[in-house]
């Protein structure tokens, strides 16, 4: 185990392959589930719909990481079959996630990463810290 693992925060249930994250509520677990059914019913060639929701604080952010695993993995698949990889920056996708499923750069007042800045989801109650 890599310092890496020791910050992921940890998940409290599984929708879909994607780990939902602690301290929620389960009105906001439910939320999250059905938003993550949201991406998952999204055809790959709504990238541009992907990379919106990807890039946006207000989304939760186990479903706005499922919308990037998506878009990598729809990236991956036309390298590996030699096709015109879609008109989406892998740079941009990555940094509309960083710090997204991680403790340390989790948003204590909100449902998103510090590096989101303002427009997240307000919390119920605002996380402790965690170090």
């Amino acid at each position: 185990m890599d310092d890496h693992d020791d910050d992921r925060i940890p998940a409290v249930a599984w929708h879909r392959g994607c780990a939902i994250e602690d301290q929620q509520p389960s009105e906001r677990i439910e939320l999250v589930k059905r938003a993550i059914d949201y991406v998952h019913g999204l055809s790959l060639d709504d990238a541009d719909v992907l990379v919106t929701y990807a890039g946006a604080a207000r989304n939760p952010p186990e479903a706005r990481l499922y919308a990037a695993a998506r878009l990598e993995a729809l990236w991956q698949l036309a390298s590996e079959e030699r096709r015109l990889r879609p008109g989406i920056s892998l740079d941009l996708i990555r940094a509309s996630v960083a710090g997204l499923g991680t403790r340390r750069w989790r948003e204590p007042d909100c449902y998103a990463s510090l590096l989101d800045g303002p427009g997240g989801v307000e919390r119920e109650v605002p996380l402790p810290d965690w170090e």
